[in-house]
């Protein structure tokens, strides 16, 4: 571990004396040695398990769980890291590092951890951030998934191409390495238009789903799905799916296409996935006894954040009351006004709040949010309806506070997260679920 922090303690000098635009150069050099690193000293675990990556602008962390839960129903130990939680494949803890991709000291010794508790295989998301830092190598990928790909952190990777490029890391390391213990795989979700381009990455099988019907002469097989009430089909067999979303139809039968592959009958993918009930901070239903129902999800990103609006406007309601912010600093400054104008789409009252705000001027993002909701040609709001309170847990008190029996109130951006970022990067404990239910609990 004196490794790990005489590198920690460079990083922070660094950080202290050199400019951004230096550091941003020399991040992916700093990452990849502390990952290879890793890999040495905690005795390169990942080629005595089958490791699958997962990738891709939404759905990560879903089809990550998912995954893992069809193979430890069907008897193969695995354990997990997403942005949510971490599985050793004994016990399951909340991600409270802040990181959805962990740097490769943390992914190393997770890995490690894994394998002496008996795991035999590993899941782990893999965010664009993490893969353009090669917080990835040193890691024996023996599968990448793909599960989509829309305009995301965008201005911190320089442009769409370069976010996409990015991703291709991963699948770029299955290729490349030849050891392991799996057949090196490519899985994708064959119905986003970027699939082709990373099924083109080299691989000794190549497997896709699709519930569109398309075909890919790059694939070994497709598997064909279909949409069912409360589910789907694929391959004659009914999987009943109980998260919300009917996108939550694409990582199940992502994961279900995987699974078989490694040896699991689709019958049993199906029966894993009906006990498959909740992810924290995903969707999640904050039970109370209100008369009004009360979802929060993370939705930290357009793709995701309108997938959450859709499928809670679908849900029975009178009033959809959405409270959500927009993360500062350089990732995606323009997120701001998209965030808004969508909100504004399907919301009927709308609380701008503070996401995390770093060194941003939360004033500014909150009024970047107020032109995209007048900008939305769809809008349903009044000037009353609209309000700007930047204690996020001010503005979750007044959207419990005017919800009535039969309305909605969705809280996005935060989900499971364990930390909230105020102005000056001042960090704090913070559990949007946690604070929904002492507000509940406070109007009783």
């Amino acid at each position: 571990m004196a490794i790990c922090s005489i590198m920690n303690l460079l990083m922070h000098l660094l950080k202290a004396f050199i400019p951004e635009v230096v550091l941003q150069f020399a991040r992916p050099w700093y990452h990849g040695a502390v990952a290879l690193v890793a890999s040495y000293y905690f005795d390169q675990p990942s080629k005595n398990m089958t490791v699958i990556g997962i990738t891709g602008t939404a759905g990560k962390s879903t089809t990550t769980q998912m995954l893992a839960k069809i193979l430890n129903f069907a008897g193969k130990k695995c354990g997990f890291i997403t942005t949510v939680s971490f599985s050793d494949g004994d016990k399951e803890v909340i991600n409270k590092h802040g990181l959805s991709m962990p740097g490769g000291w943390l992914l190393q010794k997770q890995l490690k951890i894994m394998l002496a508790n008996g795991c035999k295989f590993a899941v782990v998301e893999c965010t664009s951030e993490g893969l353009a830092q090669n917080r990835h190598l040193g890691v024996d990928f023996d599968y990448a998934l793909f599960t989509n790909l829309s305009p995301a952190h965008t201005e911190a990777h320089g442009g769409l191409k370069n976010y996409k490029k990015a991703k291709g890391k991963l699948f770029a390391s299955v290729g490349l390495s030849q050891t392991g213990v799996a057949k090196k795989t490519i899985v994708a979700n064959l119905d986003d238009k970027e699939a082709e381009f990373y099924l083109a990455f080299p691989a000794a099988q190549k497997l896709a789903v699709s519930f569109f019907g398309k075909a890919s002469e790059q694939c070994d097989k497709v598997y064909r799905a279909s949409d069912m009430p409360d589910g789907f089909m694929m391959e004659g067999v009914n999987f009943q799916i109980s998260l919300l979303g009917e996108f939550n139809y694409f990582n199940a039968a992502l994961a279900t296409v995987t699974a078989v592959s490694l040896g699991v009958d689709l019958k049993i993918c199906a029966d894993a996935l009906m006990e498959f009930k909740v992810i924290p901070g995903r969707m999640e239903d904050i039970k109370n006894d209100r008369e009004f129902r009360v979802l929060v999800d993370y939705g930290c990103e357009p793709a995701s954040f309108t997938a959450a609006l859709k499928a809670a406007n679908q849900l029975p309601h009178q009033k959809l009351i959405h409270v959500f912010g927009s993360t500062g600093g350089h990732r995606d400054k323009q997120k701001a006004f998209e965030f808004g104008k969508t909100s504004a789409e399907y919301a009927d009252e709308i609380i701008i709040t503070n996401d995390d705000v770093y060194g941003s001027d939360p004033n500014k993002i909150a009024r970047e949010i107020e032109l995209g909701i007048k900008s939305a040609d769809s809008r349903q709001q009044t000037a009353d309806s609209i309000k700007i309170i930047l204690d996020r847990r001010e503005a979750i008190k007044y959207a419990l506070s005017i919800a009535r029996p039969g309305d909605l109130v969705l809280i996005t951006g935060k989900g499971s997260e364990q930390f909230l970022v105020l102005p000056d990067n001042n960090k704090i404990d913070w559990d949007d679920r946690e604070v929904v239910r002492q507000e509940l609990r406070s109007m009783n």
